[in-house]
Parts: C-alpha cells; structure tokens; sequence
C-alpha cells in the first residue's frame, strides 16, 4: 500500500476552505469512489495564522496509481489556480482501524456535509517535544518522474 499527502497554501488563490467544501459536496466524493486503485481519499484543511491550506491523503493499492498520473476525476487544480505547493510520497508501514469505528469511512462525512457555513477550524498549538523548539524538520521531495530529493532545490515537485 502506498500513501500520497498533496497540499496547497490557499495564500494566492481565490478559494477558500469554505469555498472548495461544495466542491466535494457536489463533485469530488462522488467521482473519487469511483477511481480505480484508490482504497482511500481523505480531504484537509487547517487554518492558522500562516493561513489556509488544503489537500488530501490518498492511500493506494497499486504503486503505479499513487506515482503517476493524478485521477482525470479531479478539477480542484482549476479551482484552486495553481499545482499543489506540497506533494510527498510514503510506502505504508502499517495501518489499523480503531475501536470506534464500525465500517470503513464512507461519503457524507466531515465538515462539508454538516453545515457548508461553519467556520474552518483553527488549527490547534502543535505539541513540541522538551529541547525541540526552533528545529525544522523537512522531509525531502521525489519528482513524479524519480528524481532525487533536492533535485530542485526548493523542495517542491514540479509538474510535467
């Protein structure tokens, strides 16, 4: 199983958290169920002082499908104006389904569904471990086309 993490600082585009929730409501849940190879989609947001992000952690059965080339299903690219600023690649290690959960997630979950107008949330203080304040931890990028991590120097893939 392979697990994809794709972001967007929201910072340069017109949309918003609240604005990309009908999005799903009305497009993406639906046409993600049907995708192929995709054993999980789950759409995030966070809002903060370094302002809003969104994205979504894809977890795949197939090499092939977490690698390549996006699902044809996807328009927020259109909506958002610009390629995700963050894009990272993980083999899964392991995964369990806690003891809350009777079934595996389904549609009609999360913010988008239960009140289009809530605020987004704010995004809580993140914990830092004793002696681990003012340290960065960055983890390197893969260019979708295999390149080595820093072959760009920023940090961010690049489209192709």
């Amino acid at each position: 199983m392979h697990c994809t993490l794709i972001l967007w600082n929201l910072e340069r585009s017109a949309q918003t958290v609240q604005s990309l929730r009908s999005y799903l409501r009305d497009h993406a849940v639906d046409a993600y169920a049907q995708v192929d190879g995709l054993r999980e989609k789950i759409w995030v947001s966070s809002t903060g002082p370094e302002g809003e992000m969104w994205g979504a952690i894809y977890l795949w059965d197939d090499e092939q499908k977490a690698y390549g080339r996006p699902p044809g299903v996807s328009r927020v690219v259109e909506l958002i104006g610009y390629a995700p600023t963050q894009r990272t690649y993980f083999s899964v290690e392991a995964a369990v389904t806690g003891p809350g959960v009777t079934a595996m997630l389904g549609a009609g979950i999360g913010l988008a569904f239960q009140d289009p107008a809530a605020a987004p949330l704010t995004r809580p203080q993140e914990f830092v471990p004793a002696g681990g304040a003012g340290r960065l931890i960055r983890s390197p990028r893969y260019d979708s086309a295999g390149g080595e991590p820093g072959e760009h120097g920023d940090g961010v893939d690049t489209e192709h």
